[in-house]
């Protein structure tokens, strides 16, 4: 009985000390959900054209999931990757909409991130619009700052 209860402890003991380093290296990742304040400016005056609270998902396969706080969007689709030392780089698209509800443009977005080590990252990036045929529309500037949402208590 006491082998049975030794091996039991001790199994115990590696499934916890290898969830604790499972999470350790999800906080030094992308991987995870994070909530989002996105600021799109002109990238020649600086001036802020829109700002939006989203949440994105960087799953562990390399895809990006996110919605933001705005009819007048979709959800957004793309992949991540590593960059360097606590830099990742992404490339997403979601679809935009009309006050009305009709295709207005195909955007395209992609960033440089740079992870903190206190759950926080922040990036800067660009946005495309295409309209339906390819032709560019518009470029804006982007701004992120974010925090894992494990990491919060709200």
């Amino acid at each position: 009985m006491k082998t049975s209860m030794f091996r039991i402890c001790a199994v115990l003991g590696l499934g916890v000390a290898a969830s604790l380093q499972t999470l350790h290296a999800q906080q030094h990742t992308m991987e995870g959900v994070w909530n989002v304040s996105v600021t799109v400016t002109n990238c020649q005056t600086g001036a802020i054209i829109r700002t939006v609270e989203s949440l994105q998902a960087f799953h562990h396969d390399g895809t990006i999931t996110e919605t933001a706080n705005t009819a007048l969007r979709g959800m957004s689709v793309g992949v991540w990757a590593p960059a360097g030392a606590q830099t990742y780089t992404d490339t997403f698209w979601f679809f935009r909409y009309t006050p009305t509800g009709t295709f207005a443009s195909l955007a395209k977005g992609t960033d440089t991130i740079t992870l903190g080590s206190d759950g926080h990252f922040t990036s800067i990036g660009t946005v495309h619009d295409y309209d339906a045929n390819g032709n560019l529309l518009s470029t804006g500037c982007v701004i992120h700052t974010a925090y894992r949402m494990a990491d919060s208590e709200q």
